[in-house]
């Protein structure tokens, strides 16, 4: 989750240089959760953000079924 300084710090760069709106912020933000932090955000998703991420959960594990790994 981006703060709120972070963002404002995206929107001007975009302001100085919109050319390079498109293009990707001149930072990279990585941020790290803890367990208790990402369980949080989890919690108090919306009901359709839970189906969507679920629905997800869901082709992804199929696709992951039907896999074939091939050892040389």
């Amino acid at each position: 989750m981006l703060s709120k300084l972070r963002v404002e710090s995206m929107e001007e760069d975009m302001k100085k240089n919109p050319k390079n709106m498109l293009n990707e912020p001149s930072e990279v933000y990585i941020t790290k959760l803890s367990d208790d932090e990402r369980l949080r955000r989890d919690v108090f998703r919306s009901d359709m953000d839970k189906l969507k991420l679920f629905t997800k959960m869901l082709r992804m594990n199929s696709m992951f079924n039907k896999a074939v790994v091939i050892h040389k």
